[in-house]
């Protein structure tokens, strides 16, 4: 974890919107590296970050995909509805990869950019992997985690690191 980052002053000093990956086709495996080679991330860097869908859910209302509830989902905690990617979306783990990787329950969701995961040669390494052990994928995740979120930010002093 590093210290110090310096907080933007307004919208002109943030990227412009839009730098998220799109969820579907033409081509998922292709558009997830398009987005991300660009920061510098890597396959095994992209795979791990896609990890973090092991939390939360989406809401079809305000991506476009995903069901308005299900059976996870219908009671909240927090406001009801929206679609999962796990059973126990409040929780970190590495049910996401399982999960896609059984293809068993239609209640949660797998985005093209999630079935991809396991259908690309050099992304299905990784999943596999963080599939059977969760502890390569926590350790994974949080290096992959903190070079995303220290991407272009600017640090006072610039050394401070933990």
């Amino acid at each position: 974890m590093k210290y110090g980052r310096v907080d933007v002053s307004g919208p002109s000093e943030c990227p412009e919107e839009g730098r998220l990956p799109d969820a579907g086709p033409p081509s998922p495996a292709d558009h997830l590296r398009e987005v991300f080679y660009r920061m510098g991330l890597n396959d095994k860097e992209i795979v791990a970050l896609s990890g973090a869908h092991t939390l939360g859910r989406s809401r079809p209302e305000r991506s476009g995909w995903g069901k308005p509830e299900t059976k996870y989902t219908k009671d909240g905690p927090g406001t009801p509805g929206g679609q999962s990617w796990t059973v126990q979306w409040l929780k970190f783990d590495n049910s996401y990869f399982k999960d896609i990787k059984a293809k068993r329950d239609e209640d949660l969701l797998v985005l093209p950019t999630d079935a991809v995961l396991f259908e690309d040669p050099s992304f299905k390494v990784y999943a596999e992997k963080y599939a059977e052990d969760q502890e390569t994928f926590f350790k994974d995740y949080a290096e992959a985690h903190a070079k995303l979120s220290n991407l272009g930010a600017k640090f006072d002093p610039p050394e401070v690191c933990l």
